[in-house]
């Protein structure tokens, strides 16, 4: 069977960008996406330049009153064509700002692709780490429920004995029966997550490698967070474009160009000669212009300014927060690393506590369910590590689908 280390394209942090371990479908509307924000970039880059239009006509002119039937010809007929162009040269920075406001929205979009596909991703890999943990449970489960059968065993015998009551062989009857429903809890919600995992791939869980994560410094979860830099990349198309609004006020100067044809047939009488008239000329123009007043100027203004600022306050409460987050993720790894410790110290001590039960069976002073129990209990502590283990991945993955590649 095939397998794709995905865990190596995530810690290049490149793996961002790869939708190779997408659905078809998905792969392919996310590179739309990505194609729709290149040609609105090259469109709105080249908003500024003119367009050269062209027009013609035909027409008939024909009076209704006897009295203009002197003053023109009946049944004039005319043809005419026109181009022209119509370009701004100077609009007191105003083409520079357009140019650079697509620029900026360019890479705001390009920003926000990329920190979608992150979150695509990371939702994932965090279904494959959280059904991974769900078949280790489900295992761990198991041994779990040996023991509530152990422990019932037990509660039987001490009960037909007379030396505990009815109080605790019902308990220990529903803790077994709770063991049950957590372990069919535990089959269904793997379930869930294969289903969930078969709406982002049509890669099954042991077709995909779950490798480790290293650590993320502080300052690289700050300064390449994609949160952060999407921010601020608003903050400066935002400024471009209170800028290229303050120009809308300032003189601007056109230049334009036309030429024109016009052709017009003067019959006087179906069987007198014709007449025919053709014109053509040409002209080119400067044009000088300003808004004199405009009565929502200052509001315009105020409210592109406030925007601008509102975003730069924004993103530095927000970098306040991913610097709280990372924090607060470092402290979760660091619990589960202590805990694993606990852990650790205690499945040592299972491994004393069977080697002298052992001894004590063999010679008849203990019965074969506290060996068993014992065994169990270390295979269930060995379990909670390997879980733990999981956790901490969930964790790591929370830093590095932040980052940009």
């Amino acid at each position: 069977m095939r397998k794709i280390i995905v865990c190596s394209l995530f810690c290049s942090l490149a793996f961002a960008n790869n939708l190779d371990l997408l659905q078809k479908d998905k792969k392919e509307s996310r590179e739309l996406e990505k194609q729709y924000i290149e040609s609105s970039y090259e469109s709105l880059k080249n908003d500024w330049i003119g367009s050269i239009d062209f027009s013609s006509g035909l027409s008939q002119a024909h009076s209704f009153s006897d009295g203009d039937k002197t003053k023109f010809k009946e049944g004039q007929y005319g043809k005419s064509a026109s181009i022209g162009f119509t370009q701004s040269i100077y609009e007191s920075g105003g083409i520079e700002f357009t140019i650079q406001y697509a620029k900026d929205k360019f890479k705001y979009d390009l920003l926000s692709w990329e920190n979608q596909n992150s979150q695509i991703l990371q939702s994932m890999y965090d279904t494959l780490l959280e059904i991974a943990k769900l078949k280790f449970q489900i295992i761990q489960g198991k041994y779990q429920l040996e023991n509530k059968d152990i422990e019932l065993i037990i509660k039987k015998i001490q009960y037909e004995a007379g030396k505990t009551d009815i109080v605790e062989l019902n308990n220990a009857v529903m803790s077994k029966n709770t063991q049950i429903k957590n372990n069919i809890a535990l089959e269904n919600s793997l379930k869930d997550k294969e289903f969930e995992l078969s709406k982002y791939t049509d890669l099954k869980y042991d077709e995909i490698e779950i490798l480790d994560f290293n650590n993320v410094s502080k300052e690289d979860f700050i300064n390449q967070n994609l949160d952060i830099l999407q921010e601020d990349s608003k903050v400066e198309m935002l400024n471009t474009n209170y800028k290229k609004m303050k120009t809308n006020y300032l003189p601007k100067v056109a230049l334009s160009t036309k030429a024109s044809y016009s052709n017009s047939d003067e019959k006087e009488n179906i069987m007198i000669r014709d007449t025919n008239k053709d014109d053509a000329q040409s002209s080119a123009s400067l044009t000088l212009s300003m808004p004199l007043y405009d009565y929502n100027k200052s509001n315009k203004l105020q409210e592109a300014k406030l925007n601008y600022l509102k975003q730069k306050s924004s993103v530095n409460d927000l970098k306040n927060e991913i610097a709280y987050d990372y924090e607060q993720i470092l402290n979760q790894i660091n619990t589960y690393e202590k805990q694993n410790k606990t852990i650790a110290e205690n499945i040592r001590l299972y491994d004393d506590l069977i080697a002298a039960n052992k001894i004590s069976n063999e010679a008849g002073m203990t019965s074969v369910y506290d060996l068993d129990i014992l065994r169990n209990t270390k295979q269930i502590n060995e379990y909670d590590l390997i879980i733990n283990d999981i956790n901490i991945k969930l964790q790591y993955s929370k830093l590095y689908f932040k980052i940009k590649g």
